[in-house]
């Protein structure tokens, strides 16, 4: 019987051996290495091509998430699932986009752990109930400032100018086009960039079109 190969990486001895032991009960399981640290995750690899890696957050040196993102560029068949007591989203969501296929609590039973390993191995991503609120939610805010980018209050001749700041007019060319001088192009581009909070012509087309104030096609 082939069984699931198991690295534990954490900072707490007494962590990595309680989870030990639960998987020891498990006949489909071992644990194949250990590591306290992401440095010494990473020096192991190699060696115990480990299917699954129970991955800690905060450790000395490189932390949980940088290491997942590591251990994922190089080595894409190991499932790296975050365990942690840390359930902020902002935690969550790197630890997605590092590559984690899994983040759950230690608080979780071990009839709970052993189901994360099997659905992992089957190929389907697994969060913890006691953070997916806290995802849902950081999705609705990240969408509501999003929709707040739409909401800058342009006057019809500042929209004019950034109407043409968006298709690649130049002062000159965007005083040529709305007979104004340049110096009065040059007092609306700041007046954008004030109310917009950018800095540069670039900041302002990107949250332009992304914000919907002005379409990208035009």
């Amino acid at each position: 019987m082939h069984k699931i190969k198991i690295m534990i990486v954490d900072d707490h001895v007494v962590v990595r051996e309680g989870l030990k032991q639960l998987l020891s009960l498990e006949e489909d399981m071992e644990v194949v290495a250990e590591a306290g640290s992401g440095l010494e995750c990473l020096g192991l690899l190699e060696e115990f091509c480990p299917d699954i890696i129970f991955m800690d957050i905060r450790m000395p040196g490189i932390n949980g998430i940088e290491t997942t993102r590591l251990v994922c560029q190089k080595y894409q068949q190991v499932k790296v699932i975050m365990l942690t007591i840390y359930d902020e989203d902002q935690y969550v969501t790197d630890a997605i986009r590092a590559g984690a296929k899994g983040y759950v609590l230690k608080k979780l039973t071990r009839h709970e752990l052993i189901k994360v390993i099997h659905d992992v191995m089957e190929g389907r991503a697994f969060l913890d109930s006691n953070v997916t609120a806290a995802l849902f939610e950081e999705i609705k805010q990240k969408e509501k400032r999003l929709k707040g980018e739409a909401k800058v209050e342009l006057t019809r001749r500042e929209l004019e100018v950034l109407k043409l700041l968006v298709e690649g007019y130049k002062a000159r060319q965007i005083s040529d086009s709305l007979y104004i001088s340049e110096h009065t192009v040059i007092s609306h581009i700041k007046n954008i960039y004030k109310k917009m909070r950018v800095s540069s012509r670039s900041q302002a087309v990107a949250k332009a079109i992304r914000g919907g104030i002005i379409n990208g096609s035009t």
